[in-house]
C-alpha cells in the first residue's frame, strides 16, 4: 500500500531513506549459475545509454556491492537503438537480466505478457512519490519502480535570444502562433544558420498538443487522438519551416529531435527548442550558456497546459530471475538510498524522494535545482502521470518520426499523414 502524503510535488517528489530493504529483502538462498561457492549471488543488470550513464551506473553498482557484500552485479548496456531488440530477445528466450530499464511505452506489453516480477514485496515504496509511482503499476501489480520525474517543456537559450533583440515571453499565456512569430523573429534578427527554433516529432510534444484540444492521446488499445488534431500538428511543423522559424527539412531531420549534442540549442545555432526538462544540464553544459525551461504554448481558448507529469524510465525486475530479492535490493538501493542518488543525478530525472531530495539538494548542480523548481512552479497545471500504454506503443515514436519526415519533405499531405498514421497505429497496436 502506499502512503499517502497530503502534498503532492510542492518542491518536487517525495522519498525514503533506505531503511526497508534490509527488512524486507532477505538473502537469496538455493543453487544455480548465479550462485558463487562462498554464498554471493550474481545478478546481471541492464540498461541503455551513452557512455556518461554507464560511467555514472557502474559507480552506483560499486557502492551497492560495497554496502551489499553478498550480491554480485554484472552490468550489461547498449546504445538506445539496439536495446529492445536484445532485450526482446533474451527474455523470449528465457535469458532476461534481473534486473533493467524499461520505458513507459513497453511497460505495458512486458508486463502483461508475464516477463516482469511483482515489486510489491521486493522494493520499499512506502515513502516514494504517490502521484508518479502508480505509473509503473498495471493491473493492479507494481510491476516498475519510476526512476525519476521529468516533463516535456520548451527551453531557450537565453543568448541567442538577446543576440536577436528579444525578450524572453511570457510563458503563462504564450500561444503556438506566438511560438512560431517568436521564432521567425530570431531567425530574422541573426546571423545566417542561427533559427528560432526546431521542429520536433516526439510523441510527448504530440500528447500536449492533443490534451490541449481534450483528447486523450490512446485509448485502451488504439489511438485516442483524432485526424483533425494529427494533421493540424503535422501542419505546424510546415508553418514553423515555411516562416524559417526552423531549418528545412534535410538540415532538419540531420539535427534529429532527439540528440542534445546536435541541438541547435547546445550549439548556440537556436533559441528554443523541446525536450525533456531532466536534459536542462546537458544543454546548459552543451552550449555554455544561461538555459531556461519554459512552459509549452497553449492553443489559443485552451484551459489547460497540456503538460503532464512524466517517469524517465523505469527499473524492473525478470519474472524468470531466480534471485528477485536480489534484485529487489538493488532496485530499493537506486530508488531509495542519498549515496545513489547523489551519484546518478538527474541523468535518469530528478528524485522521486523527499527525503532523499532534502538531503542531497545542496549538493545538486543549478541547472537540476531549476528544473526541480519549475516543476514545483506547475504544482496543479501538470497532470497525473500516464499509465502503461497499449501493447505495441513501443513503435510509435519512430512511426511519427517517419510520417512526419514525409510531410516535412513534401511526398504527403499533412492530411494523408495522418490518416495513414492512424491506420497503421491502430493495426499495431492492441
Amino acid at each position: 500500500m502506499f502512503h499517502h502524503k497530503k502534498r503532492i510535488w510542492p518542491v518536487l517528489l517525495v522519498t525514503g531513506a533506505l531503511t526497508f530493504s534490509a527488512a524486507c529483502a532477505g538473502d537469496d538462498s538455493g543453487s544455480g549459475s548465479g550462485d558463487g561457492g562462498d554464498g554471493q549471488v550474481t545478478i546481471r543488470f541492464s540498461w541503455w545509454g551513452d557512455d556518461s550513464r554507464h560511467r555514472i551506473t557502474e559507480e552506483a553498482i560499486a557502492l551497492f556491492e560495497e554496502k551489499n557484500p553478498d550480491i554480485k552485479v554484472q552490468g550489461e548496456y547498449s546504445a538506445w537503438d539496439s536495446y529492445y531488440d536484445q532485450l526482446t530477445t533474451q527474455v523470449a528466450s528465457n535469458d532476461a537480466p534481473d534486473v533493467f530499464a524499461i520505458e513507459i511505452r513497453r511497460l505495458g506489453e512486458f508486463a502483461r505478457r508475464g516477463s516482469l516480477a511483482d515489486l510489491g514485496g521486493l522494493v520499499d515504496t512506502s515513502d516514494l512519490n504517490e502521484q508518479l509511482l502508480p505509473s509503473g503499476n498495471v493491473d493492479d501489480v507494481q510491476y516498475a519502480i519510476p526512476t525519476g520525474a521529468n516533463t516535456f517543456a520548451v527551453m531557450l537559450n537565453r543568448a541567442v535570444l538577446q543576440d536577436a533583440g528579444l525578450e524572453v515571453p511570457d510563458d503563462t499565456s504564450w500561444t503556438w502562433e506566438e511560438y512560431l512569430e517568436l521564432s521567425a523573429q530570431v531567425t530574422e534578427n541573426t546571423d545566417s544558420g542561427v533559427y528560432g527554433t526546431q521542429i520536433n516529432f516526439n510523441d510527448a510534444y504530440l500528447r500536449v498538443f492533443a490534451n490541449q484540444r481534450g483528447e486523450d492521446f490512446y485509448t485502451d488499445d488504439a489511438m485516442g487522438i483524432s485526424e483533425e488534431t494529427l494533421a493540424d500538428w503535422f501542419r505546424s511543423h510546415l508553418d514553423l519551416m515555411e516562416a524559417e522559424a526552423a531549418p528545412d527539412a534535410a538540415r532538419s531531420t540531420e539535427i534529429g529531435s532527439t540528440g542534445v549534442e546536435t541541438s541547435l540549442i547546445a550549439t548556440n545555432t537556436g533559441a528554443m527548442g523541446m525536450w525533456w526538462s531532466n536534459q536542462l544540464n546537458a544543454m546548459t553544459t552543451g552550449s555554455g550558456e544561461e538555459v531556461e525551461v519554459l512552459r509549452m504554448p497553449r492553443e489559443a481558448g485552451a484551459d489547460t497546459s497540456g503538460m503532464f507529469l512524466q517517469p524517465t524510465m523505469f527499473w524492473a525486475a525478470a519474472e524468470s530471475g531466480s534471485h528477485q530479492e536480489a534484485a529487489g535490493k538493488l532496485i530499493d538501493f537506486l530508488a531509495n538510498d542519498p549515496d545513489a542518488a547523489r551519484i546518478l543525478g538527474s541523468d535518469r530525472g530528478l528524485p522521486m524522494n523527499d527525503a532523499v531530495l532534502e538531503e542531497i539538494r545542496d549538493e545538486m548542480p543549478e541547472t537540476d535545482i531549476a528544473s526541480l523548481e519549475f516543476i514545483s512552479a506547475m504544482e496543479g497545471e501538470l497532470t497525473d502521470p500516464p499509465r502503461a500504454y497499449p501493447a505495441g506503443a513501443g513503435e510509435i515514436p519512430n512511426m511519427l518520426q517517419r510520417y512526419g519526415e514525409e510531410v516535412i519533405f513534401g511526398r504527403m499531405s499533412p492530411e494523408e499523414a495522418a490518416s495513414a498514421f492512424l491506420s497503421e497505429a491502430d493495426n499495431t497496436l492492441g
